[in-house]
């Protein structure tokens, strides 16, 4: 059951990496069961959605994406202190916010995109895919319970911006500009 999670979530990304040119390299999400891993990568991806939906109340045209990228803040905000406090109970370092190379390549193609609002929605798509994947993976393998409960009580909220995302970039960014 595991392998098919992790195989679903790799066609998901594959899938979406393919309609995005300059994010096409994106490696397939690997299963990850170590706290070592989950956690500075989880940190890295909930910097991501902050970040960039930071960049995206300055320089979205279209209201609706600006009121996706407050709400993306505000719930990143909060996943962020509620995996540093699982974190800090389960006696692990809870490591500083950093973007994972990945990650920091990412913002670097949305702040440089010349259709801002399309590549803040299509990484937006695509960062929660990925999120998915790490969350559901480290939800049904993880090494440290606390956290592996965190991760699977995360992924609702994940999979509801994804639907989100994914409605907005699915034609609402073009009609509304």
């Amino acid at each position: 059951m595991n392998l098919k999670i992790a195989l679903v979530a790799s066609a998901m990304a594959l899938g979406v990496a393919g309609c995005m040119t300059p994010m096409a390299s994106a490696p397939p999400p690997m299963a990850v069961t170590s706290a070592a891993v989950f956690v500075p990568t989880a940190t890295s991806s909930n910097l991501l959605e902050i970040e960039s939906s930071r960049l995206a109340l300055q320089r979205a045209r279209n209201p609706e994406v600006r009121r996706f990228a407050r709400q993306m803040i505000r719930d990143h905000n909060l996943a962020t202190r509620r995996m540093a406090a699982v974190v800090r109970r389960s006696g692990l370092p809870m490591p500083p916010p950093a973007l994972i190379p990945r990650h920091q390549a990412m913002l670097a193609t949305v702040q440089a995109a010349p259709d801002f609002d399309s590549a803040y929605m299509s990484a937006q798509v695509m960062s929660h895919q990925e999120s998915i994947a790490l969350f559901s993976s480290y939800a049904s393998n993880g090494d440290v319970q606390p956290l592996a409960d965190f991760a699977g009580a995360t992924l609702p909220n994940l999979q509801m911006h994804l639907e989100h995302a994914q409605s907005i970039g699915g034609g609402g960014v073009a009609r509304a500009m």
